[in-house]
């Protein structure tokens, strides 16, 4: 209303004329038109959005590409925000719309041996071992002197990646304080727009070798703009249009042009000469080499499968139970095979040696109490039950493991028995027990036959046998007169 008064007062209507038109008192024209002569225009006040709290949390969601309904969820879950969809989709319009139109950015100077960047290219395929491959150049870029190191790869898992820094590190001669990588899987876990979650086997080669890693924004290319354009660099200058018969050709030529071309080129940036810098003013300044090598250990995914144990190069090696179905990280260092659950070791073995397969190393800890059980457990439960059963019961189960070719999973017969109990009783059970140790019949069938043919009850004499003591040409075997019994050839 003010700014409405006073512009229609400068094109020449009176105070009256204005009262008139905007429906308002002439005392308040006057004084608005004085307020503003005497003090200057109004400003308008800027208006505080309550989403203002929150601008750098939506700022990081921003540059991770999600939508504003998202971040309007992750804002409603993390902070219990209660304001509209709308307004937080017109503030993170107004977001987008500044980081478009910003376009400046300020030139990052390092000092020597300060920082160095690293980062993958592709590069094609290349072949290896008379196969062709998708193969990757890591470049490693001092930011002082534009020193460059690379190699070719054919993966970027953390093994490959470590690797490719003690290289870097061996050609230059020492280390530098901060190493600026990239979102990569193999340097950074969770990418956290105010701490990043570094890789943990990364973080303890960072920590041997003395450097910090440190990485870049997400969707920010100017935190390693020296490395990006390297990398362009080698594949542009180096790769492009070549061909090579195998990589250890491939690899002769980079190196070769390293020593030979990017080293000792005039930098486009810095108008000098990398190698000349680096020996002049950064080489003395890096970190020494630790005097103790740093071993690599292999990392890999596995699933552990529902009986508790992983397969590792053909072998089955056991984790505890509660992570049965879960995906687990498996290190090999040295001898041994450590396996970690986010971060936290829950098994250790002995590694299977002599490239042997499908071996199990278990220990016994790992299942549920329920089923950490032996075979002297079972046969020990299994007296008890036969023991129940009456005493004829328990004398065939001592007689029966103790026979000659007893072997430990026999134990299922006497399983067998004692559940016939449930069927014809504990006594017709142990009287059958009874008659089959005296006609030397220690089996679950001959118990089992006994019961259902029901002579369990007969009366068995000292002096009575079925069996000759000595074998003669009627000799037969207890099994065929159980086959007879059976078709009803015999009766009782």
């Amino acid at each position: 209303m003010h700014t409405t008064i006073y512009t229609l007062f400068k094109q020449g209507y009176n105070k009256s004329q204005i009262a008139r038109l905007l429906n308002v008192d002439r005392k308040t024209v006057r004084k608005v038109i004085q307020d503003i002569e005497q003090k200057g225009e109004v400003e308008r006040k800027s208006k505080n959005s309550v989403l203002d709290d929150y601008r750098e949390f939506i700022e990081a969601k921003v540059h991770k590409g999600l939508s504003a309904k998202r971040i309007h969820q992750d804002l409603k879950a993390e902070f219990g925000f209660e304001g509209s969809y709308s307004n937080v989709r017109r503030y993170v319009h107004n977001v987008k719309q500044k980081i478009a139109n910003s376009k400046v950015y300020m030139v990052l100077t390092t000092l020597p041996a300060e920082e160095a960047q690293v980062d993958f290219g592709y590069i094609g395929k290349i072949k290896i071992d008379g196969k062709f491959k998708k193969a990757w150049v890591f470049t490693m870029v001092l930011s002082y002197s534009r020193y460059m190191y690379a190699e070719i790869v054919f993966d970027q898992t953390v093994e490959t990646f470590m690797q490719c820094h003690k290289n870097a590190f061996k050609y230059f001669g020492g280390v530098v304080e901060v190493v600026k990588i990239d979102n990569l899987k193999a340097g950074v876990l969770d990418v956290d727009f105010y701490e990043a979650q570094i890789q943990k086997d990364y973080a303890s080669f960072a920590s041997h070798y003395g450097f910090l890693p440190q990485p870049c924004r997400v969707y920010t290319p100017t935190d390693k703009g020296k490395v990006e354009s390297a990398v362009k660099y080698v594949k542009r200058n180096c790769f492009a249009g070549e061909e090579f018969k195998d990589v250890d050709e491939a690899r002769e030529h980079l190196k070769d042009w390293l020593d030979n071309v990017s080293n000792v080129r005039v930098h486009g940036t810095t108008k000098k000469v990398p190698k000349e810098v680096f020996l002049s003013e950064e080489k003395e300044k890096l970190i020494a080499l630790p005097i103790e090598e740093y071993h690599i250990s292999r990392i890999s995914i596995h699933k552990v499968a529902t009986n508790c144990h992983l397969i590792y190069k053909g072998n089955y090696y056991s984790v505890p139970y509660e992570y049965a179905g879960r995906e687990v990280e498996v290190v090999e260092m040295g001898s041994f095979l450590r396996v970690f659950f986010e971060g936290k070791e829950i098994a250790l073995h002995p590694l299977v040696k002599n490239n042997e397969k499908g071996k199990y190393v278990t220990n016994k800890e790992h299942y549920p109490s329920s089923k950490s059980i032996t075979i002297e457990d079972i046969l020990s439960r299994q007296r008890g039950k036969m023991s129940d059963i009456s005493n004829w019961a328990l004398e065939f189960f001592e007689e029966f493991i103790r026979q000659e070719g007893f072997k430990k999973y026999d134990y299922r017969s006497i399983s067998g028995i004692i559940a016939l109990k449930e069927r014809f009783g504990a006594e017709a059970v142990d009287n059958a027990c009874k008659r089959a140790l005296k006609f030397g019949g220690l089996s679950y069938k001959v118990v089992k036959n006994i019961c259902e043919k029901g002579i369990s009850n007969l009366p068995v004499y000292e002096d009575e046998s079925y069996i000759n003591e000595e074998k003669t040409e009627l000799y037969r075997d207890m099994r065929e007169y159980d086959k007879l019994l059976e078709m009803g050839e015999l009766q009782r």
